[in-house]
C-alpha cells in the first residue's frame, strides 16, 4: 500500500498530483470555453469561472477533510445509510414539485444564484449504500444475490432513484445510477448467471426506453450518422467533430478556439472536451487521457490492496464514477457514444458534480489512510513492537465492522 507507484512515493501522492493537474486543466479550459457565453448572459466574462473556482475550493476542503481526518466507516453505518437513502429519494421527489426547469428538464433545486442537483448526490449515495450493505455481507462470508432480500435492498434504492431521475427527464444520469449499483453487485461477486441476465435485461430495457421516446430514438439515429440532420438533432455532434478535427496535432492554442462562440452548444459543460481538443490539439488531448489513465491505475492499485471489504467496494464505486463518467464523456464528444449528457470530471463546469467528485476522492484517500495505518500496525506487531507510529502516537485501525481495533 505504501510502496512506490511508478514515479510517485505512493498511491496517495499520485492521486493528489493527478487531481491538481486535472483541476488546473479544468480551470483554464473553463475560462476559455465559458467567457463568451458568460458575458452574453451576465455581462461578465468571468461569471462561470468564478463559480468554478468557488466550487473547487469547497470541493478541495471537503476532500482534504474527508481524506485526512474522517473515517469512512461512519458513512457506512446502517442508520446513516437508511437516512441518506431516504433523504435522497425525498429530494428527487421534491424536484418534481419545486425544481427549476433548464433546457426543458427539471433537475435542480435552489434559490437565487445557488442551485443543487440531487441526481448527482444520488450517485454517491448509491455507492455508499452498496459498499455499506454488500460489504457487510462479504465480511460475514455470505454470497451476494439479486434474488434474495434484504441483499437486494441497495438495488431497490437504485431503481427508485433512477426512475425519479428518468422522468426529469435525464436518461444519462438515470443509467449511471443504476449502472453504478449493478457494477457494485458484480464486483461483490453475484453469480455469473445473474451477470448475464443483467446485460440482457439492460439491453432490452435501453431499447424499450429508446423506442417509447421518439427523441431518444432520434438520438440513436443521428449518433450513427449525425449528418442526416446537421442543423437539427445532429448539430451538437457535428460541431463537436468539427471542433476536434480543427485542433489538429498541436491545436489552435489556448483561448483561440472558435467553437465556443455559439457554434457548439454546452461548450463549457457537456462538450468541454471538444473545446479542449480544438485549443490543445491531439497531443493535449493525449496528455489529458493519460492523466485519467494514471488516476485509474492508482485507484486500481489501492482497490486490490485493500483488505477491508467495505473499503474495497467504496474504492471501486468511486473509481467507476469518476473514471467511467470521464471515459463516457470523451467517447460521447468523439461520437463513439450517443449524446448522454454526462460531465467530464474536473473539466466540465458543474458545481454539484465538481463537489461530489472531490468528495469521492476524499473517500478514496480515507480508505488509503486507514489501510496504511493497518499495515503499519501489523508490521510493528510482527516485529514485537507496540502499535505506535513514528511520533509515538497509537495507530488506531477500524476493522471491517467499523469498531476500533487495539
Amino acid at each position: 500500500m505504501r510502496e512506490k507507484f511508478l514515479i510517485f512515493e505512493n498511491v496517495r501522492q499520485a492521486i493528489i498530483i493527478c487531481v491538481v493537474l486535472l483541476l488546473g486543466f479544468g480551470l483554464g479550459n473553463n475560462l476559455s470555453a465559458s467567457y463568451a457565453r458568460s458575458e452574453m448572459m451576465t455581462g461578465s466574462q468571468y461569471f462561470f469561472t468564478l463559480r468554478y473556482v468557488l466550487y473547487s475550493v469547497v470541493g478541495l476542503l471537503c476532500m482534504l477533510f474527508v481524506g485526512s481526518r474522517f473515517d469512512y466507516h461512519r458513512l457506512l453505518s446502517p442508520r446513516f445509510l437508511k437516512l441518506s437513502g431516504t433523504g435522497t429519494i425525498l429530494l428527487l421527489m421534491l424536484v418534481r414539485v419545486a425544481g427549476r426547469v433548464v433546457n426543458g428538464s427539471r433537475r435542480w433545486l435552489g434559490a437565487g444564484p445557488v442551485s443543487f442537483q440531487p441526481s448527482e448526490l444520488a450517485k454517491v449515495v448509491a455507492i455508499l449504500i452498496a459498499a455499506g450493505f454488500l460489504g457487510e455481507y462479504l465480511r460475514r462470508g455470505q454470497r451476494i444475490s439479486l434474488l434474495h432480500w434484504p441483499k437486494a435492498a441497495p438495488l431497490a434504492f437504485a431503481l427508485a432513484a433512477s426512475g425519479l431521475v428518468l422522468i426529469q427527464p435525464d436518461m444519462g444520469t438515470a443509467a449511471i445510477i443504476l449502472g453504478l449499483m449493478l457494477y457494485m453487485y458484480i464486483i461483490a461477486g453475484i453469480p455469473k448467471g445473474q451477470v448475464l441476465s443483467i446485460f440482457i435485461v439492460g439491453l432490452a430495457g435501453a431499447a424499450g426506453i429508446a423506442v417509447l421516446a421518439p427523441y431518444r430514438l432520434n438520438r440513436l439515429k443521428v449518433w450513427l450518422d449525425p449528418f442526416i440532420d446537421p442543423q437539427g438533432a445532429g448539430y451538437q455532434m457535428v460541431q463537436a467533430k468539427l471542433a476536434i478535427g480543427s485542433g489538429g496535432l498541436f491545436g489552435m492554442h489556448w483561448g483561440q478556439g472558435t467553437s465556443k462562440f455559439f457554434y457548439l452548444p454546452e461548450a463549457h459543460t457537456d462538450f468541454a472536451f471538444a473545446v479542449f481538443c480544438q485549443e490543445w490539439g491531439f497531443l493535449g488531448a493525449l496528455v489529458l487521457i493519460c492523466l485519467f489513465a494514471l488516476l485509474a491505475g492508482a485507484f486500481y492499485r489501492l482497490a486490490i490492496r485493500t483488505q477491508d471489504r467495505k473499503g474495497f467496494l467504496l474504492t471501486c464505486g468511486c473509481s467507476f464514477l469518476i473514471i467511467g463518467q470521464s471515459v463516457a464523456n470523451m467517447a460521447m464528444v468523439a461520437g463513439l457514444l450517443p449524446v448522454i449528457g454526462v460531465p467530464l470530471m474536473f473539466i466540465s463546469y458543474g458545481g454539484t458534480s465538481l463537489v461530489i467528485n472531490f468528495f469521492c476522492i476524499g473517500l478514496i484517500l480515507s480508505v488509503y489512510r486507514l489501510e496504511a495505518a493497518r499495515e503499519i500496525r501489523e508490521e510493528r506487531m510482527a516485529a514485537g513492537l507496540p502499535p505506535e507510529d513514528r511520533n509515538g502516537l497509537r495507530v488506531v485501525h477500524r476493522g471491517e465492522d467499523g469498531r476500533r481495533g487495539r
